[in-house]
């Protein structure tokens, strides 16, 4: 019996690395546009499971959602690691998958958050290996801002009580969007528990980042989505500092919008991507 296999559930895969092994979930047939999916810190690609399901399924395009070093089930770290190791850890990781011909090399970066930060360095600094780059989102701070952020980071976000758990389950459970599942919101929280006392490590890193001279850099098309959330009007002056840019707005996006807006996305990246090809 010939048995079919399911494009909307995920094959999972390790490449090892110079930082060490990375862990991934590769959607679809492979066979034309690759979305890779770069996660927002502390969480991990499974982040995407719900866009990557859906896009797959609706979609002829494939997806690969990658764990950065240091998160979900890559290799752990001890001390943060800069957004350019982490493009340089997931260029090695994608080069190896091409070379193995296990992915397409049609590629186009999505990155949510952090992510974006990645995305936008391994553009710059891997032009070949990308053709176009999607932020949802773009987490820009001017370098006084990231100074001043960079001094008030906490990194004592676990303690020895459960108290110290408080604000990670209300922002990830008790005050989530309406609409999101709590199995969904619960895998969230498990994830941010899992490097609890790491957790502060991707916001250094992004702290850490010079945005103000990077995004100028960009030479790729840039598709720019903006949400309404805390990073609203940072995501327009990141836009603003790109060349070459489209940018949407979601509608009735009030957070969680790879749960709740995946629709949206999906039609803004696949306008996005075909007037790329005309």
């Amino acid at each position: 019996m010939k048995i079919r296999m399911n494009l909307a559930s995920p094959k999972y895969s390790y490449v090892q690395t110079d930082h060490g092994q990375m862990h991934l979930r590769i959607w679809g047939d492979q066979k034309g546009i690759n979305i890779v999916c770069l996660h927002p810190m502390p969480y991990s690609g499974s982040y995407y499971d719900t866009f990557c399901q859906q896009l797959v399924s609706s979609t002829e395009y494939s997806a690969l959602a990658l764990d950065f070093i240091g998160y979900g089930r890559s290799a752990m770290i001890d001390s943060p690691i800069s957004i350019k190791e982490h493009a340089q850890a997931s260029v090695a990781c994608l080069e190896e998958l091409i070379s193995s011909g296990i992915i397409s090399d049609d590629i186009s970066l999505m990155g949510f958050h952090t992510g974006s930060a990645v995305a936008n360095e391994i553009a710059i600094v891997y032009p070949e290996i990308v053709r176009q780059v999607i932020f949802v989102t773009y987490p820009y701070f001017e370098k006084s801002q990231r100074a001043e952020l960079l001094r008030t980071l906490n990194k004592d976000s676990i303690g020895k009580d459960l108290d110290s758990l408080q604000e990670s389950w209300d922002f990830t459970i008790s005050k989530r969007p309406q609409g999101i599942p709590f199995n969904r919101a619960f895998s969230n929280f498990i994830e941010q528990l899992q490097n609890a006392d790491r957790n502060w490590f991707g916001f250094d890193s992004m702290f850490n980042y010079p945005s103000e001279k990077r995004l100028p850099l960009i030479e790729h098309p840039v598709l720019v989505i903006n949400d309404n959330s805390s990073l609203t009007e940072a995501t327009i002056q990141a836009n603003e500092m790109i060349k070459n840019s489209v940018y949407e707005e979601l509608t009735d996006a009030q957070g969680g919008v790879f749960e709740l807006n995946v629709d949206q996305i999906i039609k803004h990246v696949c306008a996005f991507l075909q007037s790329q090809c005309n």
